[in-house]
């Protein structure tokens, strides 16, 4: 499967981003601290149906570090950016984890440019759990010692957050992306804890299909958010955890196509 790499220039630095296939754009929008390369097996599979997108934000992948460290509504507008340059009047939208909430203030923002939304691993979340999830010490907060001993450590996180059955040969992959990661100035955690989710989510307002892998520790609780949304769909994907889209391509590919052409 061919992707077109390409690279746009936004007012937060060159953002790079791929594309492939052909039909109705899907754009893909990854979580914290990983970058479009969690999308690219299942892009190859819905590249018969959909002409997809993904979009490294700023500061993360292949795109440039930003002067600042950027607002949710800026990590927007960089995706609006990309969407602008390849001329994609409407787009399907897919986010995972922190992606989501890019992918909700894209739709709340530019609701004429969104179609159907995917969210991936957006669950409810208790005040007392957000404030536990905002203490808790990041991997990247991880000294780097001359033993590697933070290679370990960050490497026993990684597969605490994959699902059981995922072989370490799937884990290294978002591993080697996080610690890229690690060397750049800024991630999207600190935007989406400033920014008002709650809020967002009241006046959202699109079709929407709601997946969680059954073993995703920071999912949060997703069938209570669909319980929440009208004109929501919710779907668990089995064996999968928080590295969903590397460890399931083929059954998120499914659910996805399903949902987007019914």
């Amino acid at each position: 499967m061919s992707f077109d790499r390409r690279f746009c220039q936004t007012a937060f630095g060159k953002v790079h981003y791929w594309v492939t296939g052909s039909g109705p754009f899907l754009t893909l929008i990854h979580q914290s601290a990983q970058s479009s390369e969690e999308y690219v097996k299942m892009a190859a599979l819905l590249a018969d149906s959909f002409q997809v997108v993904g979009i490294d934000l700023p500061g993360h992948g292949r795109s440039d570090n930003p002067e600042h460290e950027l607002e949710l509504e800026e990590l927007t507008d960089s995706v609006l950016a990309v969407l602008d340059e390849l001329g994609a009047q409407n787009t399907h939208v897919l986010g995972h984890h922190g992606g989501v909430s890019v992918s909700i203030d894209l739709a709340n923002r530019f609701g004429d440019r969104v179609d159907k939304v995917v969210m991936s691993g957006g669950g409810t979340r208790s005040p007392e759990q957000l404030e536990a999830l905002k203490n808790t010490p990041m991997t990247r907060d991880l000294p780097v010692d001359s033993a590697g001993d933070f290679l370990s450590q960050t490497w026993a996180v990684y597969r605490k957050m994959s699902a059981k059955k995922t072989p370490p040969e799937i884990t290294v992959q978002p591993f080697a992306v996080g610690l890229q990661a690690r060397l750049r100035p800024f991630d999207m955690h600190h935007a989406l804890y400033r920014w008002d989710g709650e809020k967002a989510r009241e006046i959202f307002d699109k079709e929407s299909l709601l997946i969680r892998g059954k073993e995703d520790l920071y999912s949060g609780d997703v069938s209570a958010r669909h319980k929440q949304m009208a004109n929501s769909t919710y779907v668990e994907i089995a064996d999968g955890g928080a590295w969903l889209f590397y460890e399931q391509p083929e059954a998120c590919a499914t659910v996805i196509r399903d949902f987007l052409i019914a």
